[in-house]
C-alpha cells in the first residue's frame, strides 16, 4: 500500500478512537482499514478542500506504542481524548505523552466532551488551558456549554466540536497534498504578506509577464498563505464583526504556532493582522493604525 501521512487518534477514556474517527469522517460505519502496525488500524481519509486534496490515514491507536520508524515518521497530527470530569484526567494524557511526543507532530489536539469553568468535580477549564499552552496542544470540546442568548449577540462565533478538529487538520500542510489548478493570483494584500512588499507590477515596462511572475505563488507558499489568511479572516469575522478580546486571546497560542512555521516576512505581516484584530476588539479604529507598518 502507498505510504500516507497519518493522524493518530488515541483515547484515555471509554470512548474508542474509532468512534472519534467516525465523527471526523462523518459516517456511521467505518470503511475497511489496514493494520499498518500491530494494534494500529489505519482508515483512509480523502481530504478535499477549496485549495487542495490529500489522502491521509486516520490511525486508531489503542496501546502506547511508537510502532516502526517508518510509521513514526509518517505521523503529522495527534488527537487525544481525555476525561475532564476526572481530577486525574490530565495525568492519564501525560502517560501517553512520552510516546506521542516522539512522533513530533505539528498538530496536537486535546479532545474532551466538555470543560467547565467551575466544575463540581474534575478539572477547571483554566487548568486544562494552562496545560495545553505548556504542552503545545489545542483544547477542543465536543459539546461545549454555550449560552444561546449570548451566541445570538455575537458577531463572531468560534468553531467548536468535531468541526474544529476537521478544520485544524485541513489547515495542516500535508506532505502529499495536491493543489487545485495552477498557482493562483492573490490580492495585493496577500502578495505583500508573502513577498515582503515586493513589487507586483512590472518595473521595466517591458511586459505583463513580470507582473505575473511577481503575483503568482508556488504551491507551498500559496497554501501557507491561504490557510493563515483563512484563520485571520476567522479571527476578524467574515461579516466584519470582531471576536471578543478573550476569544482572540485564547486563539493566540494556536496562531503563534501556525505563523511560526512561515518565513519571516510572512510572520511579520500576519502579526500585523493579529494586532489589528486585537486593536479592533478593544474598540480601536482602522485609521488610527494606518501607515504604521509602511516602513
Amino acid at each position: 500500500m502507498e505510504s500516507r501521512p497519518c493522524a493518530v487518534i488515541a483515547s484515555c477514556t471509554s470512548t474508542h478512537p474509532e468512534d472519534i474517527i467516525k465523527s471526523i469522517l462523518g459516517v456511521e460505519d467505518l470503511p475497511d482499514y489496514t493494520e499498518v502496525e500491530d494494534g494500529i488500524k489505519a482508515y483512509p481519509w480523502h481530504i478535499d478542500t477549496k485549495y487542495y486534496t490529500a489522502d491521509v490515514n486516520l490511525c486508531a491507536v489503542e496501546k502506547k506504542t511508537l510502532g516502526s520508524e517508518d510509521f513514526a515518521v509518517s505521523v503529522e497530527a495527534i488527537v487525544v481524548h481525555f476525561d475532564s470530569n476526572r481530577s486525574d484526567g490530565l495525568s492519564a494524557v501525560e502517560g501517553w505523552l512520552s510516546f506521542l511526543k516522539e512522533f513530533e507532530p505539528e498538530v496536537q489536539i486535546l479532545l474532551c466532551d466538555r470543560c467547565e469553568e467551575e466544575p463540581p468535580e474534575g478539572l477547571a477549564r483554566v487548568t486544562v488551558q494552562e496545560w495545553c499552552v505548556e504542552q503545545g496542544f489545542e483544547l477542543v470540546e465536543l459539546n461545549p456549554d454555550l449560552d444561546p442568548e449570548w451566541e445570538a449577540e455575537q458577531d463572531f462565533l468560534e468553531t467548536t466540536g468535531v468541526k474544529r478538529v476537521i478544520q485544524a487538520l485541513h489547515a495542516h500542510l500535508w506532505p502529499n497534498l495536491h493543489m487545485k489548478g495552477k498557482p493562483q493570483q492573490l490580492s495585493r494584500t496577500v502578495q505583500s504578506m508573502l513577498v515582503g512588499n515586493a513589487p507586483t507590477t512590472p518595473t521595466n515596462g517591458n511586459s505583463d509577464e513580470d507582473a505575473d511572475q511577481g503575483s503568482t505563488l508556488d504551491n507551498s507558499s500559496f497554501f501557507a498563505a491561504t490557510c493563515t489568511e483563512e484563520r485571520i479572516d476567522e479571527l476578524l469575522g467574515d461579516s466584519g464583526g470582531v471576536a471578543g478580546f478573550s476569544s482572540l486571546f485564547e486563539q493566540l497560542c494556536t496562531m503563534k504556532e501556525r505563523v511560526s512555521k512561515l518565513p519571516s516576512d510572512q510572520r511579520r505581516a500576519c502579526a500585523e493582522q493579529v494586532v489589528m484584530a486585537f486593536w479592533k476588539a478593544i474598540g480601536g479604529d482602522d485609521d488610527e493604525l494606518s501607515g504604521l507598518g509602511s516602513n
